[in-house]
C-alpha cells in the first residue's frame, strides 16, 4: 500500500494561522489542494482530508462526497468561538452551514462547551476537544501583572467581522459611540485616568472619527492585551484570548443575543457602562473565578492544542490505513482523544475562600488548632441551645393549653351572663317595669 498523505482542502493554508502552527509537525507528508474543491477527488494515497471551510457550496459538496463515501476520513477544524448571530442571523451564509449537520467525520472543537452545542445539532460522536493551536504560544507565556494604580489602561476591540447586517452594524456603532462620548466627557474610571487603546475593525475607527492606525504598526494582539488592565470586546474569539491572559473582560453586545460563551461582564445597554467600567477596574474575585471557569469550558488550554490535533490526525489516518488494507468502510470511535479530566472542570490553583469571602473571618483564620477549638465550642453550644429550645417548646405547649382552657372558661361565663341578661329583660316586660337608666353600650 502506498504511503498515506494528508490533503488540506484550503489553498491558502500556508498563509493561515489556522494551519501554520501544526502543518510542519505532521508525521506524514501533506499536500495543499490548489484546484477547485467541487471538482477535486481524493487520490488513492489520501489518508485524511482536512479543512476549516464549511460555508461555501464548493467545499461542502466535496466534503459531503468524501464523508458519504466513508473511505477517507474528513477532519473539519473549528477556527474560533460559536457566535449566535453568525450561526442564525448571518444572511450571507446558507442555513445550516455552521455544522448543521457536520460535513465530515470529525470536528476539532476548541473546547467542551462548543462540542456539547454542536453535538446537540445532530452530530453525536463527531466532536473531539482539541483547543486552538494558534494560541499555544500564549498558554505558557508569563502573564503581565494588572496595575492597580496609575492610569487605567483599557483595550476596546471588535471582532474581525463585527456585524453581519446593517442593523447589527448600526447597533454596534451606537454602542461604541456611547463609549467614545463617555470617555471624552469623563476620562477616568474609579478615580484613575484612562488610557484607551482602540483596536476596531471594518472601518469603524473612521466612522467614529478615531485615529486610524495601520495594521503594520499595531503590536501583536497578545501584546496589546498584556499592555491593558482590562478589555472590552464585541463577541469574538478575542474574548478567549483576553481571559487566557487573566484580563477582566467585558463583552459589548447591544444585540443581547443568546450567548454560547457566557462572559463574567456584559454590556448590553448604555446604562451598564459605568457600572461595568468600575467593576473592570476593581474586579471581584468571584467574577474572575467565573471568568476562569468560562475559559476552561470554552477553550481546552490546560496544555498545548497542537499535540492533541496531531494525535487526532494520526488516529484518523490509522483508521483509514486499516480500512484500506481490509477493503472496508471507515470505522471511527465516538471519541478518539482521551478525556484526561473525566469531564470534570479544573479547580484553579489559587482557589481560596478567603479571597472569595474577604469579610468572613472564618475563611481568613490560618491557625487550625484555634479553628478546631472554636468548632468544638460552637458544637457544644449548639447542643446546649437545642436542649434549651426543647425546654422552651415544652413550656410554650403548656402555655397554649392554659390559654385554651382560659378561653373556654371565658366563653362559658359570657354565655351564663347573657342568659341572665335575657331572663332579666323578660321579667321586666312581664311585670311592666320601665328601665329609666341609660342603655349601656352592650345593650
Amino acid at each position: 500500500m502506498a504511503k498515506l498523505r494528508a490533503y488540506i482542502l484550503w489553498r491558502y493554508a500556508r498563509q493561515s494561522s489556522i494551519y501554520t502552527p501544526w502543518l510542519e509537525r505532521l508525521s506524514m507528508d501533506y499536500e495543499i489542494v490548489d484546484e477547485e474543491p467541487s471538482r477535486w477527488s481524493a487520490p488513492d494515497d489520501a489518508g485524511i482530508v482536512i479543512s476549516h471551510m464549511h460555508y461555501r457550496w464548493e467545499e461542502i459538496s466535496a466534503l459531503r462526497r468524501l464523508t458519504e463515501a466513508n473511505r477517507v476520513p474528513v477532519l473539519i477544524l473549528s477556527d474560533g468561538i460559536l457566535e449566535y448571530r453568525n450561526t442564525w442571523e448571518h444572511p450571507d451564509l446558507p442555513e445550516g452551514s455552521i455544522f448543521q449537520p457536520l460535513c465530515g467525520h470529525k470536528l476539532a472543537c476548541i473546547g467542551r462547551a462548543q462540542s456539547r452545542v454542536i453535538e446537540s445539532w445532530g452530530n453525536p460522536g463527531r466532536c473531539e476537544v482539541v483547543g486552538l493551536p494558534r494560541l499555544d504560544p500564549v498558554i505558557d507565556r508569563p502573564k503581565a501583572p494588572i496595575r492597580g494604580e496609575g492610569p487605567f489602561r483599557l483595550l476596546i476591540a471588535t471582532a474581525t467581522t463585527p456585524a453581519f447586517t446593517e442593523p447589527q452594524r448600526q447597533s454596534l456603532v451606537d454602542s461604541l459611540q456611547y463609549l467614545v462620548d463617555r470617555f471624552r466627557r469623563q476620562p477616568n474610571v474609579s478615580g484613575r485616568p484612562v488610557e484607551l487603546t482602540w483596536r476596531l475593525t471594518d472601518g469603524l475607527s473612521t466612522e467614529l472619527d478615531l485615529p486610524e492606525v495601520p495594521n503594520e504598526q499595531l503590536p501583536p494582539l497578545h501584546e496589546a492585551i498584556d499592555q491593558a488592565d482590562a478589555v472590552i470586546t464585541s463577541p469574538s474569539t478575542l474574548y478567549l484570548e483576553s481571559i487566557l491572559r487573566d484580563r477582566p473582560t467585558a463583552v459589548l453586545d447591544y444585540w443581547n443575543s443568546p450567548k454560547y460563551v457566557a462572559p463574567a461582564w456584559s454590556i448590553t445597554a448604555n446604562a451598564h457602562v459605568d457600572q461595568v467600567l468600575e467593576q473592570l477596574a476593581n474586579p471581584a474575585a468571584d467574577r474572575m473565578m467565573f471568568q476562569n471557569f468560562t475559559l476552561h469550558e470554552q477553550l481546552e488550554c490546560s496544555t498545548d492544542a497542537t499535540p492533541r490535533l496531531i494525535q487526532l490526525i494520526d488516529a484518523m489516518v490509522e483508521a483509514a490505513r486499516v480500512a484500506k488494507a481490509k477493503n472496508q468502510l471507515l470505522e471511527l470511535p465516538n471519541r478518539i482523544l482521551p478525556e484526561t479530566r473525566l469531564g470534570f472542570p479544573p479547580i484553579p490553583e489559587d482557589f481560596d475562600l478567603a479571597t472569595l469571602y474577604p469579610g468572613h473571618s472564618a475563611f481568613t483564620e490560618r491557625d487550625t488548632n484555634m479553628l478546631k477549638l472554636e468548632l468544638a465550642s460552637a458544637t457544644k453550644r449548639l447542643e446546649q441551645l437545642i436542649a434549651t429550645l426543647d425546654e422552651k417548646e415544652t413550656y410554650i405547649h403548656q402555655l397554649r393549653g392554659w390559654l385554651t382552657a382560659a378561653r373556654g372558661r371565658e366563653e362559658a361565663l359570657l354565655t351564663r351572663v347573657n342568659e341572665i341578661h335575657q331572663r332579666t329583660i323578660r321579667m321586666r316586660k312581664q311585670y311592666g317595669i320601665e328601665d329609666d337608666r341609660p342603655a349601656s353600650k352592650n345593650g
